[in-house]
């Protein structure tokens, strides 16, 4: 092993591309094989990264949120051909837009949204954190709507298409949370906590943003392009509409040392560093498989996925040469708004947890480089 090159591209990272911190782990068969950091906890004051910084993982939080739900369809609390309306009734009668041939605009009733579309980000269901039906529920409960009350809100726009016949990146995980909290009837950072969280032994993640937790966060900063440098954003998610609503899609709030465990219990089919299994090997084949079909893999686009399917939650390799990746057919794994990078290799028993703290994040410059990197650096 020689991990020369990829410290060298960690070290690289603020002078080159602007990146405040970097923060790397990399498991390989069960154990620890590198680990680097750079960069500052806050360039203000010139403190190096702590090695126990705490970060928002943004999209990396699906991981945790899609994981909930494949226990819960193991022990049959549902199927993934259900309609969510079974659990949730505020979606029994969605809308969907359509336009005739002359571009008139009208809204017709929607098919039901499954649960399997939750996951495969099928449903229709879009990204509009500043939605006015979200931006009234904040209003009317002086900005600590819980995440029902969010979800609720929700379920009265109409989706933009009709579930299953196109992939768009949208809301489907939170909705999925929510679904996850009607079934077990607990707020879900609880039943994460008891399920997940706990039996990995994850003792430093979090859903809520607390005042003693604050001091170990990394400062968030955004990248500016017409600047060419990086803006202080301060602690602030826009996906948390306020201390009570917990997001499947963007809530976590975790340090490397803490999700390098996460991961390494799906790089190893449900079987957490300690020994506690959480999901069978087959619960973790079916989140890696590939769900893309004729209708929604061309919306699957985007330049870092190249090579990739998409599964039930998570990215999957389906055919390395078109990425011009040396990782595994079958790894797996997903990221974060602010630069997080989450990799699960069973077949080469190889995990990567990567994390960051800017917006803009430079995620198709930086992710693909890094895994290649590992995949050198461990002789592959």
């Amino acid at each position: 092993m020689n991990f020369t090159n990829l410290k060298a591209y960690i070290d690289s990272l603020y002078p080159t591309e602007g990146i405040p911190s970097s923060d790397i782990v990399v498991y390989h068969r069960g154990e620890e094989v590198f680990r680097h950091s750079a960069g500052f906890q806050d360039i203000a004051t010139g403190e190096p990264i702590r090695r126990d910084a705490l970060y928002f993982m943004y999209s990396a939080s699906k991981l945790i949120t899609c994981v909930a739900g494949m226990q819960l369809l193991e022990e049959g609390k549902f199927i993934m051909n259900d309609p969510i309306a079974n659990y949730l009734p505020e979606f029994t009668n969605m809308k969907v837009k359509v336009c005739n041939s002359r571009m008139q605009s009208s809204l017709v009733p929607a098919k039901p949204i499954r649960v399997r579309h939750l996951f495969t980000m099928t449903s229709g269901l879009p990204y509009d954190t500043k939605a006015p039906e979200i931006l009234a529920c904040m209003a009317e409960h002086d900005g600590a709507p819980s995440t029902a009350d969010i979800i609720r809100a929700f379920a009265t726009r109409p989706v933009n298409f009709q579930p299953g016949e196109h992939w768009m990146y949208g809301f489907s995980h939170d909705v999925l949370l929510r679904l996850i909290e009607a079934i077990v009837g607990e707020p879900f950072s609880a039943y994460a906590q008891r399920r997940i969280l706990d039996p990995i032994g994850m003792k430093n993640t979090y859903y809520h943003l607390t005042d003693d937790l604050r001091p170990r966060m990394a400062a968030q900063y955004r990248f500016e392009e017409k600047l060419g440098h990086t803006v202080d954003v301060g602690l602030t998610n826009s996906h948390i509409f306020g201390p009570k609503f917990e997001s499947g899609g963007a809530g976590a709030i975790s340090c490397l040392d803490d999700y390098i465990l996460f991961a390494e219990t799906l790089t190893h089919m449900g079987v957490a560093p300690n020994g506690s299994r959480i999901l069978s090997a087959r619960a973790v084949d079916l989140l890696r498989s590939d769900c893309l079909d004729d209708r929604t893999r061309p919306d699957f686009n985007w330049d870092a996925m190249r090579g990739y399917g998409y599964g039930y939650g998570v990215r999957t390799l389906v055919d390395p040469a078109r990425g011009g990746t040396l990782s595994s057919i079958g790894e797996f794994g997903w990221g974060g708004a602010a630069g997080a990078y989450v990799h699960c290799d069973p077949a080469k028993e190889v995990t990567i947890v990567y994390l960051q703290h800017m917006l803009n994040s430079k995620e198709p410059i930086v992710h693909p480089r890094l895994r290649n990197l590992v995949y050198a650096g461990l002789g592959y």
